[in-house]
């Protein structure tokens, strides 16, 4: 499927600008990856924004940051501290597409362990390509802290809690680039739904746990694809309870050189995280 009769869809917009609303935009085109435009930092927080960046650049992918943004009008807001509003809680699933299964099962163990946190209605999950990514809603986290400290306590409690159950999968089904990881970390940013894997043929369908069972990599076929229409939904507070325990159980954020940071090497993400006087 062409890019621009994808990108003309209504369903595929209206996903795009929820998800997209309030981070700083990133995506992957043909003159690469860009994250500003005219020396600003990208944003989409309507169909007109959305219009003008898909005329400007030609995504095939698109991506937004952990974070969301009282405002973004210039470098300077997206690497303010004070700006951010909240962080996004999130497991990255690496894998490998051909053992998609094996990642559905990882998926499943996150969804069970939420649940017994009591989230019900703020979880979904984003077929990224080769594995996938769970998020929790950040409008169901309603604790006045840092959020950057509360999103990476979250995920990184969770990681720990199921690092055996991981193990066992990855056996289970000789997966041996499956890996579930905490990359939360600042300006990280993760795939939006509904566009394209930046060189897989497949669209980044957005799923919730209900529909999991039904779930087949082939809802990820372009021109054909499948997604759980409600994704985008939370319930307010909901996740309030776990982002307390995960707190007290795993702290803060940490500091470069004074904790170990848990997943891939920092060099594998860098092209993720530039500098504030990059204007790519």
């Amino acid at each position: 499927m062409h890019t621009i009769d994808h990108f003309s869809r209504a369903d595929v917009r209206e996903a795009l600008i929820d998800f997209l609303r309030g981070r700083w935009v990133s995506v992957q085109a043909e003159s690469g990856f860009r994250r500003y435009l005219n020396g600003k930092p990208l944003r989409v927080r309507d169909e007109l924004e959305l219009d003008n960046l898909l005329r400007s650049l030609r995504p095939r992918t698109l991506y937004g940051t952990v974070e969301i943004y009282g405002r973004i009008e210039s470098r300077e807001d997206v690497y303010d501290e004070g700006n951010v509003v909240s962080v996004t809680p999130t497991w990255d699933i690496d894998s490998e597409i051909g053992n998609w299964r094996a990642t559905v099962e990882v998926i499943r163990e996150i969804v069970n362990f939420l649940n017994g946190e009591g989230l019900r209605n703020s979880v979904f999950i984003i077929w990224s390509g080769n594995g996938a990514h769970v998020h929790i809603h950040p409008l169901s986290i309603s604790k006045k802290a840092n959020p950057l400290d509360i999103a990476w306590s979250i995920t990184e409690f969770v990681r720990l809690k199921l690092e055996s159950k991981v193990e066992e999968i990855r056996r289970k089904y000789n997966a041996e680039k499956l890996i579930l990881a905490n990359e939360i970390m600042p300006r990280r940013v993760f795939t939006a739904p509904l566009c394209f894997h930046r060189k897989l043929d497949v669209v980044t369908v957005p799923i919730l746990p209900e529909d999991l069972d039904d779930f087949d990599i082939s809802w990820t076929s372009p021109g054909n694809f499948k997604f759980s229409r409600d994704w985008n939904r939370f319930s307010e507070g909901e996740a309030d309870a776990l982002a307390e325990r995960a707190y007290e159980s795993i702290g803060g954020y940490p500091i470069m050189g004074k904790r170990r940071r848990k997943g891939k090497k920092l060099e594998e993400m860098l092209w993720f995280n530039d500098s504030p006087d990059s204007q790519v």
